[in-house]
This record gives structure tokens, sequence and C-alpha cells, in this order.
């Protein structure tokens, strides 16, 4: 299986430095990594420029102008420019634990995706205390580090079990289709390119979810597997996320929903014109 790791990013350097210590720890690096890129100031370039020359990375920086929200389009572009045939895909403000990579590809299965795994929320006031040696040793992904951080696991306590097998268990016994969260999702090149891709004109609010039910009516199942594929997000508020078109998104996915639609006209094709 060759691999195609997309990374989204806007204007949040210190949160993707964070998302690239993560990737520097995986226990499988053969693939390459595609930074898409929002239109992100210098600083993010720097940034990855750093990793590049510093780094085991393989790291591609894809970039466009900043004209607003068009996370869709710079996926679609990443996607175009990616020579794997399976695609991850992480949030540039997600740490991945060090097997992040390696179990995307082992639980990978054909004509099917991987809707989305576990995003163990990390409070704005915990940032500053992970440093490269906490994601280095993979202590950031220890209950007692983050309760020591006053944080409270809760939920999470399942979660963050480094046993694959009570992991796969636990997947099993608590089975969820759902659909695409970009966050934390993996699927077929292929089967991404039969859909046409991202909407590019889809605005941010259920953005990714809508190329996730495209993909199902086409017949691509889809897995939530929360256990075993496991990543902190760094939590942060959505000055950008206008209540109403979020709601307008809402609808625009039930609607494709029950129509079965699987196409959309303004996708990957644009990407590559």
């Amino acid at each position: 299986m060759k691999i195609s790791l997309i990374v989204s990013t806007y204007n949040r350097p210190l949160a993707l430095e964070r998302t690239l210590w993560g990737l520097c720890c995986q226990t499988r690096q053969d693939g390459e990594i595609l930074i898409a890129d929002d239109g992100s100031t210098a600083e993010t370039a720097e940034l990855v420029a750093r990793f590049q020359a510093d780094s085991p990375l393989n790291l591609v920086h894809v970039w466009h102008e900043d004209r607003g929200f068009r996370k869709g389009r710079i996926l679609n572009q990443a996607i175009v420019r990616a020579a794997g045939d399976y695609l991850i895909f992480l949030d540039g403000d997600c740490i991945p634990r060090n097997d992040f990579v390696a179990a995307h590809c082992r639980l990978a299965q054909p004509h099917s995706y991987i809707a989305g795994g576990s995003h163990i929320e990390i409070p704005s006031g915990l940032h500053a205390d992970i440093r490269r040696e906490d994601v280095a040793s993979q202590r950031v992904f220890q209950i007692a580090w983050l309760v020591s951080r006053g944080m409270t696991v809760g939920k999470y306590r399942f979660r963050l079990t480094r046993n694959p097998w009570l992991a796969r268990l636990l997947d099993t016994l608590t089975p969820r289709s759902g659909v695409l969260v970009g966050a934390n999702s993996s699927a077929w090149k292929n089967d991404i390119l039969a859909v046409n891709g991202f909407d590019e004109t889809h605005t941010y609010g259920s953005d990714d979810k809508e190329l996730g039910v495209r993909m199902t009516n086409n017949g691509v199942k889809s897995r939530r597997l929360k256990y075993s594929l496991v990543c902190l997000h760094l939590s942060h508020s959505r000055a950008y996320a206008s209540p109403d078109r979020v709601a307008e998104n809402k609808r625009k996915l039930q609607q494709i929903r029950a129509e079965r639609v699987i196409w959309t006209p303004h996708g990957i094709d644009r990407a590559r014109g």
C-alpha cells in the first residue's frame, strides 16, 4: 500500500508544529505528507521549510492564496498531488499518537473508508505545556500526564488504551458507521476520485461529512474506529463559523443523503484545471 497523509492547516503554526512533532514519531514513515494550506502567512511556510530541512518527514507544501474559507479546494489540490493510493486525513491542530499512520493502514479495507477515530479534546490552557519531548516520549497520551495537568479524562479513559486487542474489541462492541470526520480519517484515492472529491462551494460545517455521504451513496462502506485511531485535538474557538451557514450545510447534507447524490460538479475536476 502506497500512502499519502494530507494535513489541513490555516494560520495555526504553533499547533501545526505539534502535529509535525507527532508525525516525526510515527512507527510507519514510508509515505509522503502533504500540508494542505488554505492561505496561511509566511510563518507557516517557514515552519514547513524548517521541518523539510531538519526532520525525516517527506513534506510537500500545497498552498493557495487566502480568499476566505476554501478548505475543500486546497484539499482537492492536495489529493491531485498525492502519489499514494490510500489517503489519510489529519487536521493541523491534532497530535497523532505514534501508531496513527500504521493503524490506519492496518485497518484499511477494500472499497471502504474510515470515517473517523478519536479526538481527545485538549483545552487551550494546556497547549503550552505540551513540549516536543512530551510527544516524543508519548507521555502526552498517558492518562496520568493529562490528569497531572488538570485535565478531566472522563470518557476518554478507554479511548487512550495502548492495548490494540482491547481497542479492536471495543470498536467491535460499539460499531458505528458515521460519515467522514476530516481530522482523523482515511480512504482510497480512487473512491474519492469516483465522487469528484470535496465540494469546493461548501463552507465550514459538514464539509468533510458531505464527501463521506457521497462516497456512502456510491456504495463505499464507512467505519468509525474511535478506540483504535487516536489523536489529541488542540481545542480552539471558531470565529469563522456562521451558525446560519452551518445550519444550511446540515440541510444540504440531509438533501444529498435523501437524493443519493454521488457526484459534485464543484470538485476535483476544478482543482485539476
